[in-house]
């Protein structure tokens, strides 16, 4: 059985007025149990849409999301408890900090849930860890603290409520390539301690080759490609005539084949420089 399924599902904004606009076309999508799935499209192609049906912040006009089996509808009562099992980060999630220590703004998710003191104590300080937020930082103001810094803190709060699915979007916009790089390190630290799955919007093709075991690709409100990244990116001129990129070292190796070399498809810089070594090393291929 799959973790979390979308079953033809479709919706529309403003319908029935003039403004009425298809943003999920018939959308069929399995994810499993552990696995980190990456969604990518150009702007409005229903990427963000999508995934706010994925925890019932939206739902589907015609079609049906199934958790585990069993549709998030199924019982509007039950609504509740499915967002703390399918937790959503938006992008800038800093700018929903609120309270006035790090500590109570972790633990509002894990109050809301019923839990005991001990058990939020023990959540709050875990969602810490998780993020490298230093303990001093229970007492202090999350508005003191710099814009890396309080998107750990945002993100502390959610898995501060232990979701089995973490669904982030854009996590790393508006950050310098140093905090990017630490901050999906974090994040793929968590899935791998917590066996949780992760759900991730991103533009950035070299996130994505990096930590995706399996891409979607969305166009015009519908899925026009999945797989994983080996075979999504091997269709790098179908991405590109959609408006998408490919990532860097996948294109400078496309343009050296161009030009004569045998080089075959790589998408991450790990790969190129294993091949390359691979090369030089004297091996007739990569």
């Amino acid at each position: 059985m799959e973790k979390l399924e979308l079953k033809n599902v479709s919706y529309v904004y403003s319908k029935g007025t003039p403004f009425e606009y298809l943003a999920l076309d018939d959308i069929n999508l399995s994810i499993k149990q552990g696995e980190t799935l990456a969604v990518i499209g150009h702007t409005g192609s229903g990427k963000s849409t999508m995934i706010q049906h994925l925890n019932g912040l939206f739902k589907a006009q015609s079609g049906c999301v199934l958790f585990e089996g069993r549709d998030i509808w199924e019982n509007k009562k039950d609504i509740k408890s499915i967002r703390f099992k399918i937790g959503l980060c938006f992008q800038y999630p800093e700018y929903q900090l609120f309270e006035e220590t790090v500590y109570k703004d972790i633990a509002f998710g894990p109050k809301n849930m019923g839990l005991e003191e001990k058990e939020i104590d023990r959540r709050v300080r875990q969602a810490m860890q998780y993020m490298e937020l230093p303990e001093r930082y229970i007492t202090r103001s999350p508005f003191d603290l710099s814009g890396g810094q309080k998107r750990k803190v945002a993100l502390a709060g959610i898995l501060a409520m232990e979701p089995e699915i973490l669904v982030l979007d854009e996590p790393t916009a508006g950050l310098d390539p140093s905090a990017k790089k630490n901050l999906f390190g974090l994040i793929q630290k968590y899935k791998e301690q917590s066996g949780s799955t992760v759900v991730f919007v991103s533009h950035s093709m070299e996130d994505v080759a990096n930590l995706a075991d399996r891409i979607v690709v969305m166009q015009n409100s519908k899925i026009v490609m999945e797989g994983t990244p080996d075979e999504v990116f091997a269709h790098a001129d179908k991405l590109l005539e959609i408006g998408l990129s490919i990532p860097a070292i996948t294109s400078i190796f496309l343009q050296l084949n161009q030009k004569g070399y045998a080089l075959p498809p790589v998408y991450t810089v790990d790969d190129a420089a294993k091949c390359l070594e691979a090369l030089i090393g004297g091996n007739a291929s990569c």
